[in-house]
C-alpha cells in the first residue's frame, strides 16, 4: 500500500488576530517554513489567512479564521513520527495562543495499484444483487464510532488513468477531453484510492463542553498509524469494519 500524504485539520471559533499568531508560527516553526503569505480577512470564514509550504519537505500549512490544516506530501510509513511531532507542536502553538481546539481531524490517502480495482472493492463489500456485468465504476464511504468518542470513516474508490490520443477539428484547434470517445482508449493503470480518517467530532457533537486536548490528539494519532492498515485489509479482504 502506497501512502500518498498525511493531514489534520484542526476546527476552532472564529479567530481574527492572525497578526499576533504569526509571529508565534515564525518563531516556533522557522526550521521549517521561512516565508509566510498573509491576505486580508473577508466575509468568508473558510478562506485562508494564512499560508506557507516547504518545497523539499513538500509540506503545506494555511488557517482560515475557523480552522488550521497542515499537509505532508510524499511521505510513507517512517515519514509519521515526524507528522505526529508537527502535529502536536501546531496543536501546541494554538492552544498557548489561547485557541481552544473544538474538535480535530486525521487523514491519510494512500493508493493500491490493481488491475482488479472494481472488484477488490466490491467482492466482500458489495451485496450479488448489484454486483453484476455493468457495473463500471463505484465509490464507497464507511463511517462508524469507536469507542463512543470518535468517527472512524474509510473511503474506497477505483480510478483509470486513460490515455487518450490528441485530437483536433477541422481548423486546427485542439479537441476538449470531455468531446473525445474513450473507444479504443488506453488505460494505463488502475488503482484502488483510500482515505481513512479518525476525527473527534462525535465527542463535540454529543459530549457537553468538549474540546480537543493533548489526551485525546495523542490518542487518535495512535489509533490512525496502528489500525488504518488493519482496517482497510479487513474491509478488503473480509467486508468487516
Amino acid at each position: 500500500m502506497k501512502i500518498n500524504f498525511f493531514s489534520v485539520t484542526f476546527w476552532f471559533n472564529i479567530f481574527d488576530e492572525h497578526t499576533s499568531i504569526l509571529e508565534k508560527f515564525r518563531k516556533e516553526l522557522n526550521e521549517e517554513y521561512k516565508n509566510f503569505n498573509v491576505k486580508n480577512i473577508t466575509d468568508n470564514l473558510l478562506m485562508p489567512v494564512i499560508t506557507t509550504f516547504n518545497e523539499e519537505k513538500m509540506t503545506n500549512m494555511q488557517m482560515s479564521q475557523i480552522n488550521l490544516q497542515y499537509n505532508m506530501d510524499k511521505v510513507n510509513i517512517e515519514s509519521f513520527e515526524e507528522f505526529k511531532e508537527k502535529v502536536l507542536k501546531i496543536f501546541e502553538i494554538l492552544t498557548s495562543h489561547n485557541i481552544e481546539v473544538l474538535h480535530t481531524s486525521l487523514f491519510i490517502s494512500s493508493e493500491i495499484e490493481s488491475e482488479d480495482a472494481l472488484e477488490i472493492i466490491t467482492k466482500k463489500t458489495l451485496t450479488k444483487s448489484i454486483l453484476n456485468e455493468y457495473l463500471v465504476d463505484t465509490t464507497l464511504k464507511f463511517g462508524k464510532k469507536e469507542e463512543d468518542l470518535y468517527y472512524k470513516i474509510i473511503t474506497l474508490l477505483n480510478k483509470k488513468q486513460i490515455k487518450l490520443p490528441k485530437k483536433f477539428d477541422e481548423l486546427g484547434r485542439l479537441v476538449p477531453v470531455p468531446l473525445i470517445s474513450w473507444n479504443g482508449a488506453l488505460v494505463e493503470n488502475e488503482i484502488i484510492d483510500i482515505s481513512y480518517e479518525i476525527n473527534d467530532k462525535y465527542s463535540f457533537d454529543f459530549t457537553k463542553n468538549y474540546h480537543t486536548t493533548d489526551f485525546y490528539l495523542n490518542k487518535m494519532l495512535y489509533i490512525l498509524i496502528n489500525n488504518y492498515e488493519s482496517d482497510i485489509q479487513n474491509l478488503l479482504e473480509n467486508g468487516e469494519f
